[in-house]
């Protein structure tokens, strides 16, 4: 049991160093990863806190048990603190992310809308085809070209031609905004939610295992070493 308790506080510190490295800590993403790792995984280090004092219960003449309960209920403090913590720092990552999200989908989209107004003014400008060839390529680059058969078009079909495709784009751009408008940011809502419960769950947990929070009447956890308030002369003697 007292193996146990350590295996899985070195898995849980394993895993939780593994997202966190290489620290970013102002970048959205990377906190939300952290945080949903040390979610996840933090029934790893409430349990492994668990095991040392029932280790301690069946081995009360242990002082090497009796330290290392004693710094796990200070460490158990500040993870308590630490899971509260993680409650605003969801919100406030998880919003600074969506609002970065969609602040670059409007600027992408306000640059394909200008770009295909400039495309359209190029193709209704032209009088020839070598001329639109041209101007696409001073607008757009060399890697918009047209073809051996396009440059051989004559220019009012090839406008019409071109004017089509700019059109469709144009539509498959308009829908593309229409349905990012209609996007609420319910899985933000409904991950905060679940972390925000989480947090508090495993902050009353490790509260009870730093001996922080009032015990029942016949404090039973004080029975394996959990309370600090009232020594149990079987534990602590």
């Amino acid at each position: 049991m007292e193996a146990l308790s350590i295996v899985l506080l070195v898995i849980f510190l394993a895993t939780a160093l593994t997202t966190a490295l290489p620290a970013m800590p102002l970048n959205p993403p990377w906190q939300l990863a952290l945080i949903a790792d040390l979610i996840n995984n933090g029934s790893l280090a409430l349990v492994g806190a668990l095991l040392t004092p029932l280790a301690l219960a069946f081995n009360p003449d242990s002082d090497r048990l009796r330290a290392r309960r004693q710094a796990f209920r200070r460490w158990a403090l500040a993870a308590s603190l630490g899971y509260l913590l993680l409650i605003p720092l969801q919100a406030s990552a998880g919003w600074r992310l969506y609002s970065t999200i969609t602040t670059y989908s409007e600027q992408q989209n306000s640059q394909s809308g200008q770009k295909l107004a400039e495309l359209r003014q190029s193709i209704s400008t032209a009088a020839t085809a070598q001329e639109l060839q041209a101007k696409l390529q001073t607008q757009f680059g060399n890697n918009l070209r047209l073809t051996s058969t396009q440059l051989s078009t004559p220019i009012q079909e090839l406008r019409q031609q071109l004017l089509a495709k700019a059109n469709q784009a144009s539509s498959k751009l308009q829908q593309r905004i229409e349905a990012q408008s209609l996007m609420k940011p319910d899985q933000l809502v409904k991950d905060t939610l679940r972390i925000t419960i989480s947090a508090l769950a495993y902050a009353v947990g490790f509260a009870f295992l730093a001996g922080a929070l009032p015990r029942s009447g016949k404090r039973p956890l004080a029975r394996m070493g959990f309370s600090g308030e009232t020594p149990n002369p079987w534990i602590d003697r």
